[in-house]
């Protein structure tokens, strides 16, 4: 199901230096790329994710740890592979597919979230550092929120 979450989430990991940022606070700090993309776009929102941050990973838990690590474990394992290029193909896709699983569900929490009092950067950034805190790491959210409250896009 596409939605606005679902549509913005796909704009923005386009951006110069989201995927990257996105990408090392999943493989070094262990932090869901959906909650933290959910943190940006609910402040793009003028809202805030901080009152929904354990109920986000609380919903994403079950399918995240089962499903979507799993199909991402499997991808990363075919990547290098010899002869492994369409079923990789394949395999990537499965994993697009359970990450708009994942983002359905916030999309739906994000329905009765508050609006924010600081501007968007402020937001995402509260937002962010509740969500890590929650996860015991203390990563540095900067090249994330550069990367997607900047006004240059790719071409």
């Amino acid at each position: 199901m596409s939605h606005a979450f679902w549509d913005w989430s796909l704009e923005c990991y386009d951006r110069p230096a989201v995927a990257s940022a996105c990408l090392h606070l999943q493989d070094q700090h262990g932090l869901n790329i959906n909650i933290c993309l959910w943190c940006c776009w609910l402040a793009e929102e003028g809202r805030t994710a901080g009152p929904a941050i354990a109920q986000a990973i609380n919903a994403l838990k079950p399918w995240n740890g089962e499903i979507t690590a799993a199909i991402r474990d499997i991808r990363r394992k075919l990547k290098d592979q010899p002869r492994a290029g369409a079923l990789y193909r394949s395999v990537l896709a499965c994993e697009l597919d359970a990450e708009q699983v994942e983002q359905d569900i916030l999309f739906e929490l994000a329905a009765d979230l508050p609006a924010s009092p600081w501007n968007k950067e402020e937001t995402a950034a509260r937002a962010l550092d509740g969500y890590a805190r929650t996860r015991g790491v203390q990563p540095d959210f900067t090249p994330l929120l550069k990367a997607v409250f900047s006004t240059v896009k790719k071409v």
